[in-house]
């Protein structure tokens, strides 16, 4: 008399189990990283949501300005106002990557976008074209930033996250893990 082993509907329904388990743990951390993205690229909604039902108390000014990041490099601001800019840029976000790649995304005061790219030492000279690179092309997206460069050797775009910066140019993509970022 043999001794009757698991009945294959209960083996099916538990492999279906644990491959619904699989998927929606995936899917709910895919999620949660682009709500992480969006929430660091837009402190002051993250904010707004945080505080939307919390009585505002009598000592807050009815109108405050929103705070002011740090200023962006000085070449940055030289670069920018040749272009154009009234001036005045200030740092809406700053990364490093693990490999010392350096990225600003900085407004002015009309609130125009900029990308200023640098590899080197921290207290090195910005040489635009050698081993700086500054746009006036970018956009802000739902997690972060996107700048453009246009070529003639073709387009190359930078996604630009308080996680990663994505270098794309001609179907070929290059990831960096950022290491450092303002704000945090």
């Amino acid at each position: 008399m043999s001794t009757p082993g698991p009945k294959p509907r209960v083996v099916a329904f538990l492999a279906a189990l644990a491959l619904l388990a699989v998927i929606g743990g995936a899917g709910g951390w895919i999620y949660g990283a682009r709500i992480a993205d969006q929430r660091a690229s837009n402190p002051q909604v993250q904010e707004t949501n945080d505080t939307q039902d919390t009585p505002e108390s009598p000592d807050t000014p009815e109108t405050q300005e929103p705070p002011r990041g740090e200023d962006c490099p000085r070449a940055t601001q030289v670069a920018a106002e040749g272009a154009g800019s009234p001036g005045g840029l200030t740092e809406v976000l700053f990364i490093r990557t693990e490999d010392d790649r350096q990225v600003w995304i900085c407004r002015d005061t009309a609130g125009t976008l900029f990308y200023q790219g640098y590899i080197g030492p921290a207290d090195g000279d910005f040489i635009q074209g050698e081993n700086a690179l500054f746009l006036t092309t970018v956009e802000e997206t739902g997690g972060g930033y996107l700048a453009t460069n246009q070529t003639d050797e073709g387009t190359t775009t930078y996604s630009v996250t308080p996680y990663r910066l994505t270098q794309k140019t001609n179907d070929k993509e290059s990831t960096f893990p950022v290491s450092e970022r303002r704000p945090d």
